[in-house]
Formats: C-alpha cells, sequence, structure tokens
C-alpha cells in the first residue's frame, strides 16, 4: 500500500467510525484510566515501567472534548497498523527504558491505552500521537496489537502539541528534542518561518532560533544533550553551538563532557566561551601616516605604515626626474631584502 501524505490526509478531517464507539473495551479503559490511572489499586503507587496519561495531555484532551472538536473511542489495534507520529516531540528513545516497559506489560499488560488518531484516508491504519515507549514494548513481547485511545477530530499541530505535553511532564524532554520537534514541523511545511514556527509553537522568536541553533553541533555532541537533559538546558546547550562555531568537533565534545564531570554552570559555560572568542578574535591592525610637503608646506602627498609591515606611498612630485629618482632608491632597497621590482 502506497503511504499517505499525512498532511494532505487530515486537513480532509478524520473520518468517524460509529461501531468502534461501542467497543467493549471503552468501559474497561475508561474504569483503569480514570479511576486507577496506572495501578492495580489507589493505594498503590505507579508501576515501574508503565505508562500514565499526564495530567496536562488529559486536561486538554478534556478541553478539546467540551468544545466539541474531538471525540474518544476505545479498541485494540493491529500494531503493524499503527504508524508512528509524525510531528512527534521526542525523537530520542533509551533502550533501557524500552527494555523496562517491555517488562512491565509481559507482568501486567498494557494498563493505559496509547493515545492515537485514526488514518484519515485509511480506516484501516491509526497514527500514534503518544505512546511509541509501549508500542516498542508490545513489539519487543511480540504481541499483535496495541490497545489504543483513538481521538476524531484533532488538527495536525494538536499532534505536536499532545506528545510534547505528554512527554515534557512524564520525564524531563530534551533540548534536543525540542529542536528536533521544531525542525520537524518547519520541514513539514507548518511554519515556514521561524517567526511563524514561534507564534505555532508558542514561544520567542530568540528561543526558537537558539533552540535550531543546537542542531548545527555534532552528533557526538548532540549524544551528550541527550543523555544527560538537566545539565544542558537551553542556554547551555546554545552556548555549547557557539563554542564548536569557534572550534572544532574533538574540542566541543571535551568540552561537553567537562560541562557534565564538573556541572558547570551556564556562567561558567559562557564565560569559558567568550574567552575563547576573545583569544580567537584577529588583532586589529592600526595604519600611521606621515604627511608629505613641499619647502613650501604644501601637502604633495602621504606614506602611510601599518603594524602588519605593510606601506604605501602616494606623492605628487610633480617632477618626472625626482620621481623616477625616488622609484630607484625604492628598487634598491627591495633589492638590498632580496625582493625584485619588474
Amino acid at each position: 500500500m502506497a503511504k499517505k501524505n499525512f498532511t494532505a490526509a487530515l486537513s480532509a478531517g478524520v473520518q468517524r467510525d460509529q461501531a468502534l464507539r461501542e467497543n467493549s473495551v471503552t468501559s474497561r479503559f475508561e474504569r483503569v484510566e480514570a479511576a486507577l490511572d496506572g495501578r492495580t489499586t489507589l493505594l498503590e503507587s505507579p508501576v515501574v515501567g508503565q505508562a500514565v496519561e499526564p495530567d496536562n495531555t488529559r486536561s486538554y484532551i478534556e478541553t478539546l472534548e467540551r468544545e466539541g472538536r474531538i471525540t474518544a473511542t476505545y479498541a485494540p489495534w493491529p500494531i503493524d497498523k499503527i504508524e508512528d507520529n509524525p510531528l512527534n516531540s521526542r525523537t530520542i528513545y533509551q533502550e533501557e527504558k524500552i527494555s523496562a516497559r517491555a517488562a512491565s506489560m509481559a507482568k501486567d499488560g498494557q494498563l493505559v491505552p496509547a493515545l492515537a488518531a485514526r488514518h484519515p484516508s485509511d480506516p484501516d491504519r491509526a497514527i500514534l500521537i503518544d505512546g511509541h515507549y509501549r508500542k516498542q514494548g508490545a513489539l519487543r513481547n511480540r504481541a499483535t496489537t496495541l490497545d489504543l485511545k483513538l481521538l476524531d477530530g484533532l488538527k495536525p499541530i494538536d499532534f505536536y502539541r499532545l506528545a510534547r505535553a505528554a512527554n515534557n511532564e512524564r520525564e524531563q524532554e530534551t533540548i534536543l528534542d525540542v529542536a528536533l520537534g521544531y525542525k520537524k514541523l518547519l520541514d513539514e511545511g507548518y511554519a515556514k518561518t521561524n517567526d511563524e514556527l514561534a507564534h505555532l509553537v508558542e514561544e520567542s522568536k530568540s528561543k526558537v532560533s537558539k533552540t535550531l541553533t543546537i542542531l548545527e553541533l555534532p552528533a557526538s555532541a548532540q549524544e551528550f544533550l541527550s543523555l544527560y537533559p538537566e545539565q544542558f538546558g537551553i542556554n547551555i546547550a546554545y552556548e555549547l553551538a557557539l563554542y564548536f562555531k569557534a572550534t572544532d568537533e574533538t574540542k566541543t565534545r571535551d568540552f561537553a563532557q567537562r560541562i557534565v564531570s564538573e556541572g558547570l554552570s551556564f556562567q561558567k559555560v559562557k564565560a569559558i566561551r567568550e574567552a575563547l572568542a576573545q583569544q580567537r578574535a584577529p588583532r586589529k591592525t592600526f595604519s600611521r601616516q606621515y604627511k608629505v610637503s613641499d619647502r613650501n608646506g604644501a601637502p604633495i602627498g602621504a606614506i602611510k605604515e601599518w603594524g602588519n609591515g605593510n606601506i604605501q606611498v602616494s606623492l605628487a612630485l610633480d617632477n618626472p626626474e625626482r620621481a623616477e629618482a625616488y622609484i630607484d632608491a625604492l628598487k634598491k632597497l627591495l633589492e638590498d631584502d632580496g625582493h625584485k621590482a619588474q
């Protein structure tokens, strides 16, 4: 089957399927999600490795439902017919967390359905909004289906906002994830400029520009941003990107390692980067000018000298014979230094 155009399909509207609204899994998932929220009893803490729908995500969905913009249904779905969210704000998934999710799901089952939307032009397929770790865990367990909470009526940008809200509340989102998410929005044409992007994601233009600059870091440095999100906020990550522009990949990777191992503050990182910029700044070359006058004091030109050894002579002698004598004298000096004037 040919791959569907996500953007074009969404703009045509989401297909409604009334049969799924009557699916028997609705009441089961409503009990788990609304009452237990990922726990076997209300007295227990959430199961380690299990998913819990974040409060911000639930609130956003409830707002959309109250406004009549979306409806929600529940259904098990063939896992090979679930497409990943093309606008997911998270790009980096850690192997140990996939393993933990798989182990938890193997032991306790899938307690919370993954958020998804019916594919707008192919009713047999679904597009995942949030729940990529659950999908990876199910695949690791060789499961054939994934339990979904299907939202009908979403706008394209809701796929990004819902995924980011869930990712950021459940665990700290890395600044690299944010940068890659912004790039997706630009690449998919949801915003054509940084100004449009800033308006779309409700951030300042300067913050958006700083965030996108981080993508200029080499992969070896980006790895630190993904592994140590608590150390690399937007400001330190941006300083690291500026540091890379002034040095090279090896020095930038070493600096990133130092930031982590020494727990450098933003002010310290900025000071180091600024000191490097001052060291690499080209030294200003000042010129000195000697004005030349005739015997009556009238100006006839000037001789300029630069600190780097360059000179420039501009004289109006009004005497061809004397001009030739000056030229011969200059040629003689040049020859004495091993130069040749032709």
